[in-house]
């Protein structure tokens, strides 16, 4: 994600200090505009806007002529397909930036950041059982114990004291094995799982989800559910205003 942050940072970050619901409005309005022009400059709208009356004409053929509709099925579905293969083209065109952007969305709106005062828990999975020993930065404190006999798995219960980007090393027969965490009052975390080969096979953060909508008694309205929305309503509503087939 190095590159595509690089990129997408400076475009992008100033906008979650509005909020992610408001982010998200931003962007699924940006990148619906987008595709819609791009959708119009690069698929011949009069031949899209033929295909499409041609298959409302053969639907109602098919409730006038029952006999003959096995026929007009065949020319139907031939119309379809090749009005699949015109609209096809623009989706070619936005699909890797499009998968970028959801990259960089579900990398700050999946969940809720660690900000100063916050508990969390650091998760960790064994491969064989071990004594593990917690070393912790200054500005990050255990409120548990910092050596732990385990077996398969152990959480250790911390909490962060002042924003700042830091590495918890574990300890494992005096082999360490690192973890970051990002403490801040933006929208930030860091990944929240490292996975490795050895006596340790995980280390993971257990954060929050980022309800973005909170309706309803579950709150599942997280950023990729609110983008689907908004992108839906925005393109629509673009696609009627330019007229689009």
């Amino acid at each position: 994600m190095g590159v595509i942050d690089t990129i997408l940072d400076p475009v992008f970050m100033p906008l979650l200090n509005l909020g992610p619901f408001w982010a998200l409005v931003i962007i699924s309005f940006v990148l619906s505009l987008l595709m819609t022009v791009i959708y119009k400059l690069v698929t011949n709208q009069d031949e899209m806007k033929r295909l499409k009356d041609e298959m409302k004409e053969h639907q109602k053929q098919m409730k006038e002529s029952p006999e003959k509709i096995g026929e007009l099925q065949k020319k139907a579905m031939s119309a379809n397909l090749e009005y699949m293969r015109h609209s096809f083209k623009p989706t070619l065109i936005t699909f890797i930036p499009i998968i970028l952007i959801f990259g960089w969305l579900g990398a700050h709106l999946a969940y809720e950041p660690i900000s100063p005062g916050d508990e969390f828990v650091l998760r960790v999975m064994f491969a064989e059982p071990v004594t593990a020993r917690l070393v912790l930065p200054e500005g990050l404190e255990n409120v548990g114990n910092n050596t732990q006999q385990v077996q398969n798995e152990t959480v250790f219960h911390l909490k962060a004291l002042k924003e700042g980007e830091y590495f918890i090393d574990l300890e494992v027969d005096g082999k360490p094995y690192s973890k970051d965490v990002i403490v801040t009052n933006e929208q930030r975390y860091a990944e929240p799982i490292k996975t490795f080969e050895g006596a340790v096979t995980s280390i993971s953060v257990d954060y929050t989800k980022l309800v973005v909508l909170p309706i309803g008694y579950r709150n599942w309205f997280g950023w990729l559910g609110v983008y689907i929305i908004l992108s839906l309503a925005f393109s629509l509503v673009l696609r009627k205003m330019m007229k689009l087939s």
